[in-house]
């Protein structure tokens, strides 16, 4: 049987794409900013500096945990999607939010260890 495609599958499976592209976009953001500021800040705190109110190094950590969360949950939702409708074409979305994952939690165990 020869798959036929449909208009009204194609357009959903174009917006869960969209979708998890933008929550892999805005995990991967607050990634580098977690671990931004983690560095930064342990950077400042090197140099005699007086004590910070808030820790900035689990505020970095906080952001970096809550990055690899929406890239979970975009991964979930891609998965459930697929569930749904297996006949659809495989995203590469998914494979991206992924790789992404993997770059974070290097960058959790580079936050957490040093």
């Amino acid at each position: 049987m020869a798959f036929v495609p449909d208009p009204a599958l194609d357009t959903l499976r174009l917006a869960y794409e969209r979708t998890a592209l933008a929550w892999t976009r805005t995990a991967l953001s607050l990634i580098g900013f977690g671990f931004t500021i983690d560095k930064f800040f342990e950077s400042l705190q090197s140099r005699s500096t007086p004590p910070f109110v808030i820790n900035p190094r689990s505020i970095g950590i906080t952001m970096i945990g809550f990055g690899l969360l929406s890239l979970l949950l975009s991964i979930y939702e891609l998965r459930q999607y697929r569930k749904t409708y297996p006949q659809a074409p495989r995203s590469l979305a998914g494979f991206v939010a992924a790789m992404i994952a993997i770059l974070g939690v290097m960058a959790l165990i580079a936050a957490v260890v040093s």
